[in-house]
């Protein structure tokens, strides 16, 4: 039966087959013993623990009791099921699957960490951020913290046994982290004396583990003002010793949680610290870098919520086409058409619901591709970096500064337009608490918001991303995306998709120019399309992907030995490539041409015309 959850066969083709990593990865460098049935071992139990553990922590699909953190008495309460599936989770490994055995990790590649995050993702996303988080903070603990009480910390975090989390927005500084106003007081001994607060502190505070560190930005009496003034702090809820003994609490307190429309499992928090006067924090790295510092940890998170936002995307898919196929209802439309009297046919035999599921399918699985191609990215650089080959690291690392904002943006916009596809779906019932994808369209909203918002993406790639090395890196990205357009153009059955695709990103390419002119003159038309312009990017991209997948399926579903069950999949993936290409990465053209006009009505009406 197939999984209403995650979609194996699709993750080992994309990894296996097209990313062909046995080939690229395995057996040589850092993953020099590691092969390819191995890591097909690893996915397969990744897939069990989540059908089987994390799935049913979701909300019950047909009484729908909540699943939701509480705060009472100034402590936070986590969902009674959360607490035995982290320790499930910790004890399987899964905090560290991509880091090195001398920190407790397993060692596998980065891309295999992600395949296990997709699907762990897609069975409930509220409760992966608390591992999710701690991960992260573990990672910057491990580069940028140097003391005494690091080899513990790093025992204690990589392990799962203590929590991370990361402070940066406080009430008075969302986006705007410059203007915080925690500050951090020089002891004798060292130390620092924190004194603020923070808000929208995902998993901020909690009872899944005794202890939670918390990376804090702050800022040293008498630095300057702005973000170059800003350092950052390991600051531990509760004290602790070289041997990991817990000592008295810190003086981080949490003042309460935010109800808010999705992830409801998970605790958004506002922290207090410094209340009593009695909060320490270690310095992280040198003073005044604590922004370079965080921002470390930010594009790793930025990465893991573009993969949110496509594991969201496939599980509602998966779901949706679960109900197309039950739904009894309506006619088939040629039966109509020459006036036969037939009996009611399940929904997907209708074409606008079929356009939908396509256009999930399509959309959710060239998502997921996207997202491994930048830990593929990953694992290249890591593998250059052992070879101590600084060429080809400078190489696969601009691939990710590149990809990493519109990874975030574009996989949560498209995801949330999945999800939004998904309800649409099931019609009346989509609207309804008895099944699971309003929910999942709830817990997806936040991913275009969190970890930067995709505006601020849009413009980190307009404005430093696609300049960077004097444009080398995005240069670089076309050269990649042009030698698949060159190897498609030799299969007569994908002529129309890859002109559609070397069309589309010759049109990115001079809109990217076009703009890079157009800042110094008329600013105000870049910027108010520079949101749109990472989505027309993506589209290229994902249309890109596409031509890969499209390009190893099409030899594999002619091929004489090919079973019923894989032709039928790699069908799948030939349909789900032209229809991406033609109805989407299709348009991009047009809607380039657009965004380049010099309209800029939202700027030219006066504040008080917005409403009279």
């Amino acid at each position: 039966m197939a999984s209403l959850w995650i979609d194996l066969r699709d993750i080992n083709f994309q990894l296996f087959e097209v990313f062909k990593i046995g080939e690229t990865l395995l057996g040589k460098g850092r993953y020099v013993d590691y092969d390819v049935d191995t890591c097909k071992m690893v996915l397969d139990q990744a897939a069990k623990f989540s059908e089987t553990e994390i799935a049913p922590t979701y909300p019950d699909e047909v009484h729908r009791k909540p699943v939701e953190a509480t705060f009472k008495d100034g402590k936070v309460t986590t969902p009674e099921s959360y607490k035995r599936l982290y320790k499930l989770y910790c004890e399987g490994g899964y905090m560290a699957t991509a880091d090195e055995p001398e920190v407790g990790g397993q060692g596998f590649p980065a891309c295999i960490a992600a395949a296990c995050a997709n699907m762990f993702l897609s069975t409930n996303q509220a409760f992966l951020m608390y591992p999710g988080l701690s991960h992260g903070a573990a990672r910057l603990m491990q580069d940028y913290f140097q003391h005494p009480l690091r080899n513990i910390l790093l025992e204690k975090m990589f392990s799962g046994e203590w929590a991370g989390t990361m402070c940066l927005t406080e009430p008075s500084a969302g986006s705007d982290v410059g203007l915080l106003k925690t500050s951090a007081k020089k002891n004798a001994d060292g130390t620092y004396s924190i004194v603020g607060t923070k808000s929208f502190i995902s998993a901020g505070d909690h009872d899944l583990t005794p202890n939670i560190i918390h990376p804090v930005l702050a800022r040293i009496e008498g630095d300057p003002k702005g973000t170059k003034g800003i350092s950052i702090f390991m600051v531990p809820k509760i004290r602790f010793n070289e041997k990991g003994e817990l000592g008295e609490p810190n003086d981080v307190q949490c003042g309460n949680i935010e109800s808010k429309m999705g992830i409801h499992g998970n605790a958004t928090c506002t922290l207090n610290f410094g209340t009593d006067g009695k909060c320490i924090g270690y310095l992280m790295g040198e003073e005044r870098q604590g922004m370079p510092i965080m921002f470390h940890m930010m594009n790793e998170e930025r990465q893991g919520v573009g993969m949110m936002g496509a594991s969201l995307a496939g599980a509602a898919y998966l779901h949706a086409l679960d109900y197309a196929k039950q739904r009894i209802q309506g006619q088939d439309v040629i039966e109509m058409a020459m006036k036969i009297e037939g009996n009611s046919v399940p929904i997907i035999r209708h074409p606008d619901v079929r356009r939908m599921l396509l256009k999930m399918k399509s959309t959710s699985e060239g998502l997921r591709m996207l997202c491994f191609l930048c830990y593929f990215c990953m694992d290249n650089e890591i593998q250059a970096m052992v070879e101590k080959n600084e060429e080809q690291q400078a190489y696969w690392h601009g691939f990710i500064e590149i990809l990493t904002p519109i990874v975030k943006a574009y996989c949560t916009d498209m995801g949330m337009m999945v999800c939004d596809t998904a309800v649409q779906t099931y019609g009346g019932y989509g609207f309804c608490r008895e099944y699971p994808v309003e929910q999942m369209m709830r817990d997806q909203k936040i991913n275009q918001i969190y970890e930067g918002t995709n505006g601020i993406q849009a413009l980190d790639l307009l404005g430093r991303k696609l300049g960077m090395k004097k444009g080398l890196y995005f240069m670089n990205l076309m050269a990649m995306m042009k030698e698949t357009i060159d190897e498609g153009k030799k299969v007569d059955a994908l002529k129309n998709e890859v002109e559609i695709v070397e069309n589309a990103l010759n049109a990115v390419a001079e809109t990217s120019m076009a703009f890079a002119k157009m800042i110094k003159v008329t600013p105000y038309v870049p910027l108010i399309g520079a949101c749109d312009f990472l989505n027309c990017m993506g589209d290229v991209i994902v249309g890109w992907l596409h031509l890969k997948m499209a390009l190893v399926a099409i030899p594999k579903f002619f091929a004489a030995d090919t079973g019923e069950q894989d032709k039928a999949f790699y069908r799948g993936k030939i349909e789900a490539a032209r229809f991406f290409i033609g109805r989407t990465t299709g348009l991009v053209i047009p809607k380039l041409e657009n965004l380049k006009r010099d309209e800029q009505s939202c700027m030219n009406i006066p504040e008080e015309s917005f409403v009279v």
